[in-house]
């Protein structure tokens, strides 16, 4: 199908490493090997929302629409990174849904320079939960790739 990615899980894996090899390596994401999110970990989660970004960005590129993939990769990243915050991870599902969106925007940002269009997407990637869609292309591409993660999460798919 000429709408598909035709990426490689290594060739996928080698992009989300050169746009976010200092995310992975941060003692933040690390800390989210260790915290459970649906049937796996939030690093596990995020790695799977990156990979589905990146998948999303070839095949909208072959749709004639430029996603910027290093700014779309960091946001998958950091998208759930303040689940590693007990304060948030501790709290009702419903609250932490809410909740854990705002916390990971000010984390992207404090700690790793996320831009104005990164904290939109990350804030709002819980739609239609919370009733703002997202402002940019990138928290369109966040929003579906989390979708598309969550389901691999309860399938226990492979990145």
């Amino acid at each position: 199908m000429a709408d598909s990615s035709d990426l490689t899980k290594e060739e996928v894996r080698a992009r989300i490493r050169a746009a976010g090899g200092d995310i992975l390596e941060s003692e933040r994401f690390r800390r989210g090997w260790s915290v459970r999110h649906h049937n796996t970990t939030v690093a596990q989660h995020s790695l799977r929302v990156a990979a589905a970004g990146v998948r999303l960005c070839d095949m909208l590129r072959k749709r004639g629409l430029e996603p910027d993939e290093r700014e779309v990769i960091r946001t998958c990243l950091l998208h759930d990174i303040g689940m590693t915050e007990e304060a948030v991870h501790g709290k009702m599902p419903w609250r932490k849904a809410y909740e854990h969106p705002l916390e990971s925007a000010r984390i992207a940002e404090e700690e790793f320079g996320a831009t104005e269009d990164m904290k939109n997407a990350i804030r709002r990637h819980m739609w239609p939960v919370c009733v703002v869609p997202p402002g940019h292309l990138t928290g369109w591409i966040l929003v579906t790739a989390d979708k598309i993660a969550t389901s691999q999460d309860y399938r226990k798919k492979d990145v």
